[in-house]
């Protein structure tokens, strides 16, 4: 019968041809692999909770005419467990858009038990869905910021990103201004500083242990297990075309920890912030992370903007642009506060960022 259940392993195919159908407008035969894919991390996951579903809307003739997939974090809230629903990877087939599927598949997903829900990698149609069903937009967590470490890579980067043809010649192009740059002292953005103290490897055990170590400091934060962040770990893995996964646990020179930080980097690259922790003054370890990258030959750091990195704002070689909307939604209006708030971690690891197929293009 037509209507909205659960997503069951049995559903997957039909949900890789239609997310192919919607998304490359049925350009192409369809991928296997997006099934697989989707099995993977929406299935396999090892927080998945049958009390909060992925769902797929089904005409009469059983045929999957929508999707969306729901993925739960674990918090902690005033040490309390709650439970966070991420939505992501929200179609519907062509020929049912008219008829509301999207929004009849968000508001199921809305009215499940969790305490609240992201979807962090949304755009403006999304937006004004969420906002018509009761969510709200985080503005701090829609900007991104860069810190522009070598100017002509930059540029070369981006220019790849946009034309793949491309990109090897304004990266070599802008050799020369790095260089200058370099030499001169006085051209381009400023050169990272050279921080007190030292890091080490970020294995998925430390990190779960440096989270649950917070949970004095933090009132809102991810209840992380080595499990689920060993999972986590290996999917960024996954994403080659990102580049590298550099994951670092920060110590000062008496070696206490300061806290931890996590990017992607492609070769000669934008360095892709994951994740960043503080136990105290985030600013050594924000130094720490821009010194990291560009001594891996980063052309440039991006991150969102998050309570813990706020402190870039204003920073010589720091710029800030319009990001992904951020949308959240939820029952108690505390909630939204902490997210905002230098009480909270809840970076893009545990968001839709990790789970979203957009991010495997």
């Amino acid at each position: 019968m037509t209507g909205i259940r659960a997503l069951e392993r049995a559903d997957l195919p039909q949900v890789g041809a239609l997310f192919e159908l919607v998304m490359r407008s049925g350009e192409h035969e369809p991928n296997p692999r997006v099934a697989e894919y989707f099995a993977r991390v929406v299935v396999d996951d090892p927080w998945a909770d049958p009390e909060i579903p992925s769902l797929v809307h089904e005409d009469a003739d059983g045929a999957v005419v929508g999707f969306i997939a729901a993925n739960t974090r674990r918090m902690r809230l005033d040490g309390r467990p709650v439970r966070m629903a991420v939505s992501s990877n929200l179609v519907a087939h062509p020929d049912w858009r008219s008829r509301g599927v999207g929004v009849l598949l968000n508001r199921k997903l809305l009215a499940g038990p969790q305490e609240l829900t992201v979807a962090d990698r949304a755009n403006d149609d999304s937006r004004a869905l969420w906002t018509g069903l009761g969510g709200q937009e985080l503005v701090g967590s829609s900007v991104a910021w860069w810190r522009i470490l070598r100017a002509g890579a930059t540029a070369g980067a981006l220019a790849g990103k946009r034309a793949p043809a491309l990109g090897r010649g304004a990266r070599l192009a802008g050799v020369p201004l790095d260089a200058l740059a370099a030499r001169w002292g006085r051209v381009g953005p400023p050169p990272p500083p050279d921080p007190a103290g030292g890091t080490e490897v970020l294995t998925p055990e430390l990190l779960a242990e440096q989270v649950a170590a917070q949970g004095k400091r933090l009132r809102l934060h991810p209840d992380y297990d080595p499990a689920w962040l060993t999972w986590a770990f290996a999917e960024l893995g996954r994403l080659t075309d990102r580049g590298h996964l550099t994951a670092r646990l920060v110590r000062g020179t008496s070696g206490r920890v300061l806290g931890w930080f996590l990017y992607l980097l492609p070769p000669a690259g934008v360095a892709e912030v994951v994740q960043v922790g503080a136990t105290g003054d985030p600013a050594p370890v924000l130094d720490h992370l821009v010194r990291c990258a560009h001594d891996e030959g980063a052309a440039a750091v991006q991150g969102r903007l998050e309570p813990v990195t706020a402190g870039l704002l204003g920073a010589p070689g720091v710029i800030v642009r319009r990001g992904a909307r951020a949308l959240v939604h939820a029952g108690d209006p505390a909630v939204l506060g902490l997210l905002s708030s230098t009480t909270s971690l809840c970076s893009i690891l545990d968001g839709e960022w990790l789970v979203a197929h957009g991010a495997r293009q």
